[in-house]
């Protein structure tokens, strides 16, 4: 057939053709938009405009597809439109893989392919290849390639190589190749690549280390093996060696449990090796920051498991940091683990009681100081508790008739633990001597001092009982609320003292068992008064005052008195003045001793806020109105205790907190002394009231604290988002932080502190502390982010801390700077590095800081 005499079919009908047996494993299924034309001596068919493939699993889209049946091609390019602009690019894809080029030929038999200028993702990595060519298992093979993670058809960065070969959800491998970044060839590279992509996000393979060089010479860093053992747990190995001689080994394992818990495990080992003369030399020094460390062993523990609350069910949860004295000061990643003084851990198992008030918690806790070597173990701690349960429930099953008595409830939770400490002080006292038979003493914690360790562990038990007797209207518009609290404390020791006229100290015997309990019972008096004034103004409603006053009364007895038996009044020597006999009274129990004296106190307290009524600003009408607070809350407190000999009255309270102008966060707080003072300072029992003088108390310290967040969005409504602010800590292993919102374009945060404190005698001075603090963040351009926080300390007028962090949005990459001119940790960090986890390694991490180990 001659091509005039080629017959054309419409453009919107599909064509279905069944292939001989043998050639074609399906039916090919076609369409065109445009046309389709059929060459019946050629056994060829063209397809134009939108034309489309289906073939079994494999699918083909260009603007022009040509399929040939007697050597069982397709090939497909693209077309010219009337400005000569190419249209139509060729998309092939076969199951989960997809192929976009210009030229496409495909051979549906042997399904072997070969394509030209074609762009394939493997993963989280693009291949630009000039020529690839597919071979039947889905591999595919490619001449002159670019290989990147960036997703732009020029990207900025790419892996130049010569050949590649694809092996689809597993990896991509490279002869000879190297990093062209801007189009700029760079010597970085290697005789061969391999690119892992799995088609899960968990596999198993090398971490690449990291390099540079700190205080222990140079290092290679966080360099090991990920094993990826299934799809819910993994383990980390990794190490760092140091030019010095040190090492650090990690192991860390990550685990999760759908629905039901996850958690991680992390072991860390490290050798630290100084040499001993410049460690000698270190500690002649004045500067403590210069001290170096001794060359030493230490390890650490981490472990976190979170379960997943369900009903009805336990659930176990731990939180352990713990290991060697100094491994976090030497290890450290940041200022927070550094400075810190202590770190605590516990293992705990947790369960309520279905259908009751009850449940309990098991738990084992520890803590110890980085500075002492001080370690506390809490083993075991076992707590049972009862949740509130109203008194009439508890003796009878009859349906409530709102009695009076039926508002009575009750609570109630003990406690019960083993206190160990490997520090056991001895039994001293500053006021008299005292003899003691066991000395201040230090237990070496290891396997071999266990019995030791939990033999002098201190055994207790609290009880806490909580009883509740309703809450009463009073003459309508008061709430009256009576209260009772009883606590009992079990312990294993008690104490006995008597005064030894020989050695002229006191001695101290131990008992077993003791018991100590205190109880108080008390009421409260409240309501709340409304004041309205109504302006009726052009912008103003109303103006409405609120107050709130309450007054309680609480009763709680004299412990200290002997018939209770908590205090013993014994001998403890001769005042040397008068050379009579002293007493004193001394606690029989090391602890859950409740205060001395008879309490009988009245307190008082005066809460007041003003808010005012005003038109809504985006409202026309004259019927909308919006509640403005002027004062959120003022409030006025003191006590009296009727029992005391002197010095009833305690100190007055008086604090203010406002919101002004919709940013501006206002709190303040005050304490004002009603005594007069003599020439030392001390309190004698004489009111400075002189309504004369307008003299009502003595303002004794106050502060002042102003903060401000001018971010764009607190102009636009009420609600002040928080500053976009990353972390001002470097990690160990500074990256751009996962969320810096280039969208918005500034944000400022004022603050100012105030805080005074008045002297106490003639001679002493007043002491005034003030400080300033700005933060905030500003896109330069929509690329560029600048973080910065600095404060100010007026009274010594310097610069307590200054930070500022760039940011570099690079599209394929990040980039971030930080700077920090003072404080403990000054220095700076630079860190660029590729966005895409598969090329993880591929970064520049530059640090300088002034502490030893950063």
């Amino acid at each position: 057939m001659a091509p005039q005499d080629t017959p054309r079919v419409a453009a919107q009908d599909t064509v279905t053709l069944q292939a001989p047996k043998g050639d074609i494993e399906t039916t090919i299924k076609y369409s065109a938009k445009d046309s389709i034309q059929f060459e019946v001596d050629r056994k060829v068919v063209h397809l134009y405009g939108d034309a489309k493939i289906d073939y079994g699993d494999m699918k083909l889209e260009a603007a022009y597809i040509e399929i040939n049946y007697d050597n069982n091609t397709l090939t497909a390019t693209t077309l010219t439109d009337s400005t000569g602009q190419e249209i139509g690019t060729p998309v092939f894809s076969q199951g989960a893989e997809t192929y976009a080029a210009k030229r496409i030929a495909y051979n549906y038999k042997t399904r072997k392919g070969r394509i030209s200028e074609v762009v394939t993702q493997q993963g989280e990595g693009y291949i630009h290849s000039e020529v690839v060519k597919r071979s039947p298992n889905n591999e595919f093979y490619g001449l002159h390639n670019k290989y990147t993670t960036c997703n732009l058809e020029h990207p900025h960065f790419y892996i130049s190589a010569g050949k590649i070969k694809a092996i689809p959800n597993d990896k991509v491998m490279s002869g000879p190749f190297n990093l062209v970044i801007g189009d700029i060839p760079t010597p970085l590279g290697f005789l061969f690549g391999l690119f892992p992509t799995p088609k899960s996000k968990r596999s198993s393979g090398v971490i690449v280390p990291s390099y540079g060089e700190n205080a222990r010479g140079f290092f290679l860093n966080n360099g090991g093996y990920y094993f990826a053992w299934n799809d819910y747990v993994g383990t980390k190995l990794t190490g760092d060696i140091y030019s010095l001689g040190g090492y650090n080994l990690d192991v860390s394992t990550d685990y999760v449990k759908r629905y039901a818990y996850r958690g991680n495990f992390r072991f860390t080992y490290d050798f630290l090796k100084n040499d001993e003369a410049d460690v000698e030399s270190s500690r002649s020094t004045d500067n403590i920051l210069s001290q170096l460390p001794p060359t030493q062993r230490t390890f650490w523990v981490y472990w976190s498991h979170t379960p997943v609350t369900k009903p009805g069910r336990g659930s176990f949860s731990a939180s352990v940091n713990a290991g060697s004295q100094l491994h976090q000061r030497v290890n450290y990643n940041g200022t927070a683990q550094y400075l810190a003084p202590t770190f605590n851990s516990h293992v705990s198992y947790q369960k309520t009681i279905p259908n009751s008030p009850f449940s309990y918690t098991i738990k084992a806790s520890q803590g110890q100081s980085t500075q002492t070597g001080t370690m506390n173990f809490v083993l075991p701690d076992l707590n049972f508790s009862m949740s509130q349960v109203g008194l009439a429930e508890l003796f009878s099953d009859a349906p409530a008739t709102n009695k009076w008595y039926e508002k009575f409830t009750l609570t109630y939770n003990v406690r019960a633990s083993n206190t160990i400490s490997n520090i056991q002080p001895a039994r001293t006292s500053t006021n008299f001597p005292v003899l003691d038979t066991s000395p201040a003493d230090t237990i070496e914690v290891n396997f071999g001092n266990l019995q030791r360790l939990w033999e002098s562990g201190q055994k207790t038990a609290i009880h806490s009982f909580g009883i509740g007797l309703g809450n009463y209207k009073i003459m309508r518009y008061l709430n009256f609320s009576p209260s009772v609290n009883y606590n009992e404390t079990w312990l294993d020791e008690k104490y006995s003292f008597t005064f030894n006229p020989d050695s002229q100290r006191v001695d101290v015997d131990t008992t077993g068992f003791g018991r100590v309990y205190q109880y108080s019972a008390g009421a409260s008096l409240n309501t709340t008064i409304y004041g309205t004034v109504y302006v009726k103004g052009e912008k103003v409603e109303a103006i409405r005052h609120l107050i709130r006053p309450s007054i309680s009364y609480s009763y709680r007895p004299d412990f200290g008195d002997e018939r209770f038996g908590f205090y013993q009044r014994t001998l403890v020597g001769t005042d040397p003045n008068t050379n009579l006999p002293r007493y004193q009274n001394l606690g029989r129990f090391r602890t859950g001793l409740p205060s001395t004296g008879l309490n009988s106190s009245l307190s008082f307290s005066l809460d007041n806020s003003l808010e005012m009524k005003v038109k809504a600003k985006n409202d026309s009408t004259d019927a909308k109105f919006e509640k403005v607070s002027l004062i959120d809350n003022l409030r006025l407190s003191s006590s009296y205790n009727f029992a005391a000999d002197s010095l009833k009255l305690a100190p007055i309270q008086l604090s203010f907190y406002t919101k002004l102008f919709k940013m501006v966060n206002m709190n303040f707080s005050s304490t004002f002394n009603p005594y007069q003072t003599d020439s030392a300072g001390r309190n004698i029992d004489k009111y400075i009231f002189d309504a004369r003088k307008l003299k009502l108390a003595r303002l004794t310290n106050a502060s002042l604290n102003l903060t401000a967040s001018l971010n764009p969005e607190a102009f636009r409504s009420e609600t002040t988002l928080p500053a976009n602010l990353p972390s001002l800590v470097p990690d160990q292993d500074p990256v751009l932080p996962q969320y810096v919102d280039f969208k918005i374009p500034w944000t400022l945060n004022l603050n100012y502190t105030f805080y005074y404190t008045r002297g106490l005698g003639v001679a002493s001075r007043n002491n005034l502390t003030q400080t300033v603090g700005i933060d905030g963040s500003l896109n330069v351009t929509e690329k560029w982010k600048v973080t910065y926080t600095s404060t100010y300390d007026i009274s010594n007028q310097n610069i307590s801390y200054a930070n500022v962090q760039i940011y570099r949005d690079l599209h394929c990459w990040d980039m971030s700077i930080g700077w920090t001119p003072f404080g403990l940790l000054r220095g700076y960090n630079l860190t660029i590095n590729a966005r895409s986890s598969l090329l993880q390694d591929l970064k520049l991490t530059k640090r300088s800081n002034s502490v030893y180990g950063y």
